[in-house]
């Protein structure tokens, strides 16, 4: 073997690293290829089941979200109720609300009211009926303009929502920033129900059709 060679060669590779055109690429394509199945949907347990006997803010329930939902964003977990069977008082003055508990004989209506995580510190709202004259299906707030709807949203994702991206202290483009506008909770999440029985509340028996439902792309 030349003796001389291995110096060239040496000598050679060290030019080659000098040259940057020359260098060996320092990156290469690694394959990642991979599914992310459905998780299924959110399931509900508990039901509203109550006896009032005296007056005042009684609690009604508590009903229980379990799961994980991942489809498409952006979504939200609505609450109302869809009281085809009110019929209010004949001859009132003003259209009457059927959100709520409603009487046997679909005369008299209890407001019916939940509290979830994403309402904060607003705590209780009120159930809308999705009947009702002003009623107004979801859209995405922006800053600064009165809330554009009346649905009542128990969880979401909407990263159009401008109030739910600026996080808690209400400013876009800064560190608090939640860009995805992810209103979500992990589970298992508690969503309690309370009504006011006053001198309204008719003594009579009370039902609700009650749902909670995901609406995808609002």
């Amino acid at each position: 073997m030349n003796k001389k060679f291995i110096p060239i060669t040496l000598i050679f590779l060290a030019l080659m690293c000098l040259v940057p055109q020359l260098c060996l690429a320092k990156r290469a394509i690694i394959p990642a290829r991979g599914k992310v199945n459905s998780f299924g949907t959110y399931s509900f347990l508990g039901k509203l089941d109550f006896d009032i006997k005296n007056p005042g803010e009684q609690d009604l329930g508590t009903i229980t979200i379990e799961g994980t939902y991942n489809g498409e964003y952006p979504w939200i977990m609505r609450v109302y109720t869809d009281n085809t069977n009110y019929t209010g008082i004949a001859g009132a003055a003003m259209q009457q609300n059927p959100a709520g508990l409603i009487s046997t004989d679909g005369r008299f209506s209890i407001p019916l009211l939940i509290d979830a995580p994403i309402m904060r510190l607003a705590g209780y709202r009120v159930i809308p009926d999705i009947n009702q004259i002003n009623y107004k299906p979801y859209m995405p707030d922006k800053l600064n303009r009165a809330m554009p709807y009346t649905d009542c949203i128990i969880m979401a994702i909407d990263p159009r929502n401008e109030v739910w991206v600026a996080g808690e202290n209400g400013i876009l483009f800064d560190s608090d920033d939640n860009v995805s506008g992810d209103m979500t909770f992990a589970t298992p999440v508690e969503i309690k129900f309370k009504a006011n029985f006053d001198e309204k509340a008719v003594a009579s028996n009370y039902t609700a059709n009650l749902y909670i439902e995901i609406v995808t792309c609002p």
